[in-house]
């Protein structure tokens, strides 16, 4: 039901079609992500997360952070030799092919822009990788897939651009093998929003900047995934590093506006307006970004059994 809560943005997605929803996605979202990949490079780190880092302390770079973020999501994930491993919304290919580097996995990529798929099998190649990563483009509510068919789904900063997310987690509990892993890393809504959902900041980012986002609470994404099958097994708080990434990617927008003007004039002035903004509400924690990871089932652990005694009978009793 459509209500004052609902932000703009979702309030017009409630008003349309599922398929009208999706083609909506396709196209707005697609804009921000299909400028030139030059502009980003002299944005974000060398392998292109457009996704927190992990900062231990506030004066790392932003290479450094990144690194981090990538080591955790191997470990988080244990990808073994063989294993499927779907990215969904997967950018320019850098949990991908880190992971593709870093392990012996089959990995599989969707992205709506065409050119970020051209420029992450281009890495793919140079890295030498690219026997074992294939990426297509086009929306995960579209793809068809048999059930039990991938043993990791990853989702980093992209699940917040789409709208059927209860949906969505049904359909990966569905193609997850038993034991399969699902990671998200994204950004909430705390569970007193202490933010205005209908102010001009959170218009301009969701829908000037970004084309579309739904945030949530929290508890709203671990609850679609629960009731979708998937058991929860960490969840942990990325908030300040946000920030400081955010942080570190003004100060890139600042040092190259006059060669990201050359390219697209006006888009350095929209990535540093959004991105202030999303800085200080990390900062603020009216906005909140996680880590979570669930499995399709946990394997069981055997524990020694001990026999309980019955109670001991009082005097006199029968």
């Amino acid at each position: 039901m459509i209500s004052a809560a609902h932000t703009r943005p979702e309030r017009e997605a409630m008003e349309r079609s599922p398929a009208e929803q999706r083609e909506h996605e396709r196209r707005v979202v697609a804009e921000h992500y299909q400028h030139d990949v030059e502009i980003f490079s002299m944005v974000l780190d060398s392998r292109l997360a457009y996704a927190t880092g992990v900062f231990v302390r506030p004066d790392e770079d932003l290479e450094t952070a990144q690194a981090r973020k990538f080591a955790r999501i191997q470990a988080k994930l244990d990808i073994q030799p063989g294993e499927r491993v779907l990215d969904v919304g997967c950018g320019w290919g850098s949990n991908l092919l880190y992971l593709a580097e870093h392990t012996k996995g089959e990995f599989f990529g969707i992205t709506l822009s065409e050119r970020q798929r051209e420029e992450a099998m281009r890495r793919a190649r140079l890295a030498g990788v690219a026997e074992r990563v294939h990426i297509d483009v086009r929306h995960v509510e579209d793809l068809a897939l048999e059930p039990a068919s991938f043993d990791v789904v990853l989702f980093s900063g992209s699940i917040v651009h789409m709208h059927n997310r209860e949906e969505i987690h049904h359909a990966v509990a569905r193609i997850l093998r038993p034991t399969g892993r699902l990671l998200i890393s994204d950004c909430y809504y705390p569970a007193e929003h202490r933010g205005d959902r209908e102010s001009t900041a959170t218009d301009y980012i969701f829908v000037e900047a970004l084309g579309y986002c739904r945030l949530v609470h929290l508890s709203e994404e671990l609850g679609f995934i629960e009731r979708a099958g998937l058991d929860i097994c960490h969840v942990e708080d990325l908030t300040s590093s946000y920030a400081l990434t955010l942080e570190r990617w003004i100060d890139n927008v600042r040092k190259n506006r006059r060669r990201i003007e050359a390219i697209s004039p006006g888009f350095s002035r929209l990535l540093q307006q959004y991105m202030t903004v999303a800085k200080l509400s990390f900062a603020r924690r009216t906005a909140l970004e996680y880590m979570i990871l669930a499995t399709r089932g946990r394997p069981r652990v055997e524990v020694a059994s001990f026999p309980i005694a019955p109670p001991a009978r009082e005097k006199g009793e029968q």
